[in-house]
């Protein structure tokens, strides 16, 4: 049977088709819009279907119907993420199959005047991305950390003009952050735009407003999943709003415009899968980071909220052009848990990274000869008792971790602004988007596999200061079984960016 012509159908969310495709053509479409998620191939040995069939490790977008779709509002008939368009035209095109794009999507007028501040930064390759973005309406935007992001999403949402509008945040601690410079950056009727803030027991809602991920989903009846098993669980009860808040906030998710999502890399979870698909009027959506992908192999998802790629702007092309400092990353090699016998990865990790007192020695004598030398010093650790442990042994260190309270983080970032810190110890908290230009110095406690998690890290300390003309990032290359491994991963990481120069340090 020869393959008829078919109609796509696109709306904000969700691409429908129309029309029937050939059996073997649509097993190849629902390929080509899929993914091998990390542990495919310890399920590909452990699962067949009822005709004893082995899966052959492939996650389809696709969704057949209401019966197997997997989006969080059901739909009925074949569809897929919008976001992934542009793959299933390529398809279309690559297979000689004949398609109409038949444009659902309602139009959306400008409906409030927006301005820049005077003293906004218009960097060149800022406004480069700011008109692709307004031209192509949506798409994924990796902007190396100091590379502006909150200004170049200030003026998306400036020459956009359109409300309601979201920018998400994935933490309370940058919830206030972006809320105040939004607020910085955009004006409204010559005054400072009033910019809503829901999250963190607050829901004020405004023409553009700045939301948690937490707040969004359970707003939404969901429960909040964490990103990966590195993001930090406080043990404490999160404050929910009320049942009318709720409500409004839930409305204002599916009657929002546009939405911008800043570190993308955590909307390949379901949780923000949930709160895209939701999203039914947002014409315009954009996602930002430095390091817009995962370690799961599921980058496809990310795509499917946002689509293509915008820009691509690294950290060595900002130090290349003065907006960056370079970085000298040292990897102090520890071996003297060669050998250890340990069943699970939890139990070599606390034995060879969290009981190690070598390690922890010269993670306590390096921090102290670098804050005898006047620099501002930050620890990043991944366990509580970790971070406890090494507070204890640096005399006039502060160790902050999720049961700080967002006044309490606030207020010793703050002191580390103004220089007036000692050693800072911190846990995940500190790893995505806290802005503190004087920090200098980092020393990373914890290990870890995380491509998107080291490159963040690092990214805290090249924000130029006075003063300022390099940062000091001291890594560990542990000789033990599953952390020499992820040493070596970090490196090849932080090779990839030609400015950063990675050497070993002789201890």
């Amino acid at each position: 049977m020869s393959q008829q012509p078919i109609d796509l159908l696109v709306t904000n969310t969700t691409t429908y088709l129309s029309g029937k495709l050939e059996k073997g053509i649509y097993q190849l479409f629902k390929k080509h819009l899929g993914y091998k998620p990390e542990d495919a191939l310890f399920k590909i040995k452990n699962s067949k279907n009822k005709w004893g069939k082995e899966w052959d490790g492939t996650v389809t977008t696709v969704c057949y119907n209401r019966k197997w779709c997997r989006c969080a509002i059901k739909k009925d008939g074949t569809h897929f993420p919008t976001g992934l368009l542009s793959m299933a035209v390529k398809f279309f095109d690559s297979h000689e199959i004949a398609y109409r794009r038949i444009d659902k999507r309602k139009k959306v007028e400008r409906n409030i005047e927006l301005e820049m501040a005077d003293d906004f930064e218009n960097r060149g390759y800022q406004i480069d991305i700011v008109d692709k973005a307004v031209s192509r309406q949506r798409g994924i935007i990796k902007l190396a950390t100091g590379g502006g992001k909150t200004g170049v999403a200030a003026k998306i949402i400036q020459q956009l003009s359109v409300s309601p509008f979201i920018f998400y945040v994935p933490s309370i601690d940058l919830l206030q952050q972006a809320h105040d410079e939004l607020s910085k950056f955009i004006k409204f009727s010559g005054s400072n735009l009033e910019v809503g803030i829901i999250g963190n027991m607050k829901c004020d809602i405004k023409d553009v407003s700045v939301m948690t991920v937490q707040t969004a989903i359970r707003a939404l009846g969901e429960k909040y999943v964490k990103f990966d098993d590195e993001e930090e669980n406080t043990g404490k009860k999160i404050s929910e709003l009320d049942e009318d808040s709720k409500k409004l906030v839930k409305q204002l998710i599916m009657d929002s415009k546009g939405m911008i999502c800043d570190e993308v890399q955590h909307w390949a979870a379901d949780t923000c899968q949930i709160i895209s698909d939701y999203s039914i009027s947002a014409k315009y959506r954009y996602g930002m980071s430095a390091t817009p992908w995962r370690d799961k192999g599921d980058d496809i998802l990310i795509d499917a909220c946002f689509g293509r790629a915008i820009a691509d702007i690294n950290a060595s092309y900002l130090i290349d052009h003065g907006y960056l400092v370079p970085p000298k990353i040292y990897f102090v090699k520890i071996d003297n848990m060669k050998g250890v016998k340990s069943p699970t990865y939890t139990d070599a990790y606390e034995k060879t990274i969290v009981q190690n007192g070598l390690r922890n020695s010269y993670i306590a004598n390096i921090a102290e000869g670098m804050t005898s030398q006047g620099k501002l010093v930050l620890i990043l650790c991944r366990y509580i008792a970790h971070g406890k442990m090494l507070n204890e042994m640096i005399s006039g260190s502060e160790f902050l971790h999720g049961s700080w309270t967002s006044k309490n983080r606030k207020d010793h970032l703050d002191k580390m602004r103004n220089r007036e810190a000692g050693v800072t110890i911190a846990s995940t908290i500190f790893d995505e988007g806290i802005d503190c230009r004087p920090l200098d110095t980092l020393i990373l406690a914890g290990s870890g596999i995380s491509q998107t998690r080291a490159l963040q890290r690092i990214g805290r300390t090249l924000r130029p200061y006075k003063g300022k003309t390099e940062a000091t990032i001291i890594d560990f290359e542990d000789h033990c079984k599953h952390m020499l491994k992820h040493s070596r991963k970090r490196k090849e990481i932080y090779e990839t960016e030609p400015r950063f120069d990675v050497k070993y340090l002789d201890i």
